[in-house]
């Protein structure tokens, strides 16, 4: 089991941290919107603030030079005394710079940011209903779509039958609260889910409830003594679309793709650019990692199909591979795999997997962040994706007595016309077309 270094050194009471989520929006008619979570757990951000003396200084230097120096990871326990919840997380360092003020008798100011994924279970929260700032603000927008050039005419279409209205909400909350929002959040992967929010009366609003989201994927933190903090939250009103799944499929079952290089003593498996750690299938597990994948290209002089990948070689991966194995990568096998995962449960729906892409690797070339290579499909053994087939009244079957032709009799030749065919007694295997014209001339 790896051990990793602590980072333990104390900070200052006042600090941030953030939630990032990574989701994509398909704009659809009237209004409507599909979303996609990209990431299934945030990143999460601390920001934190030092004052320090020449010996605290020192310390947090040689923390910073070990830890950055060996590109390595570090745990991180967010203390509940700081309005943390006492989980312990994996972080890297943000930037490979440090800077430092310093300032009389060798005293500094700093500020380091730490990075973690923050993948654990949050406790569930009913609604949006806590105690926010009266003062706010809120817009209401329409979509119109209006002439580039202005004329007299000067054309206008509005693409939205009914407007949006938006939100930027202030909370001022103690921890406990604070960690509810923050849960809250999570548990709607940041823009990706809607939820139904009551805009009430006695802060200003119209005592109505709208179905809504939240406008960013980033909820940030500003937290001050005994862990008090304050976040603005931004919400957008959404349209609800009617979906024909049912209601616990509808816009959260979500495709990932999966990689797997096949090789002998140890086989290279890749969740595509995920923030979750593994994600097992049929007994493997594909681990999250970058993966940059081409559109797939035919080629009709060669009849070859050709998928161009780009795998991350930061950590050297596929060049110690290559280094302690030799180039067992050019002609492995490589199998593109499409599956479905609930969000919910974080688990494969089988019945939903297809097989994307497959072929043999080819064409690798190693740089130090970035591997690419091919992967090659030869179309099934085939030259060409089809039979050339020709219109014509003679008969298309290339070879008498082939599996196509079907003659199985004692003659030797055939002129490839119905007339011999039927003299052969074999004009239901007749693949031409003798109704057509020999010739034909058409006059303009």
């Amino acid at each position: 089991m790896t051990t990793y270094p602590v980072f333990d050194i104390p900070y200052k009471t006042a600090y941030s941290t953030a939630i990032e989520f990574n989701t994509q929006i398909n704009k659809k008619m009237k209004g409507r919107e599909q979303r996609y979570p990209v990431w299934t757990y945030p990143k999460r951000t601390f920001t934190l603030s030092f004052d320090k003396n020449f010996k605290g200084r020192k310390k947090l230097e040689d923390f910073f030079i070990e830890a950055a120096g060996r590109a390595g990871k570090f745990e991180f326990v967010w203390d509940k005394a700081k309005g943390g919840n006492g989980q312990t997380y994996l972080c890297t360092f943000d930037s490979d710079i440090y800077k430092q003020n310093i300032d009389e008798f060798g005293f500094s100011e700093s500020e380091l940011k730490l990075v973690c994924i923050d993948d654990f279970p949050v406790d569930p929260v009913e609604s949006l209903d806590f105690y926010h700032s009266a003062k706010s603000e809120t817009t209401i927008e329409f979509y119109t779509i209006i002439d580039k050039f202005f004329t007299a005419r000067n054309e206008r279409k509005s693409y939205w039958n009914n407007p949006k209205k938006s939100w930027t909400l202030t909370f001022d909350k103690n921890a406990g609260t604070r960690k509810k929002l923050e849960d809250f959040f999570i548990a709607k992967r940041g823009k990706f889910r809607s939820f139904e929010w009551k805009w009430k009366k006695e802060l200003g609003g119209d005592d109505k409830t709208y179905t809504v989201r939240f406008d960013e994927d980033t909820l940030q933190s500003n937290i001050d003594e005994y862990g008090y903090g304050e976040i603005q939250v931004k919400l957008k009103e959404v349209f609800p679309t009617p979906s024909p799944f049912d209601d616990l499929e509808k816009d959260e079952v979500i495709p990932r793709k999966l990689l797997k290089i096949q090789l002998e003593g140890g086989s290279i498996y890749i969740l595509d650019n995920e923030t979750m750690q593994s994600l097992n299938y049929n007994g493997e597990d594909y681990l999250g990692a970058p993966l940059k994948l081409d559109k797939i290209k035919k080629d009709d002089n060669s009849g070859v199909s050709r998928l161009n990948i780009t795998l991350s070689n930061v950590g050297l991966s596929i060049s110690g591979i290559i280094g302690q194995r030799g180039d067992v990568i050019t002609n492995a096998p490589a199998v593109l795999t499409l599956v479905f995962l609930d969000v919910d449960t974080n688990t494969l729906l089988p019945q939903y997997t297809q097989v994307l892409f497959a072929g043999r690797c080819n064409n690798l070339k190693l740089g130090y962040e970035d591997a690419t290579m091919d992967i090659e499909s030869s179309l099934g053994g085939y030259e060409i994706q089809a039979p050339i087939m020709k219109y014509r009244t003679t008969c298309q079957v290339r070879r008498f007595k082939d599996c196509r032709c079907g003659y199985t009799g004692t003659e030797t030749k055939c002129d490839r016309t119905f007339a011999r065919c039927k003299e052969l007694g074999n004009e239901e295997n007749f693949r031409g077309f003798p109704q057509m014209y020999n010739e034909l001339v058409i006059k303009v």
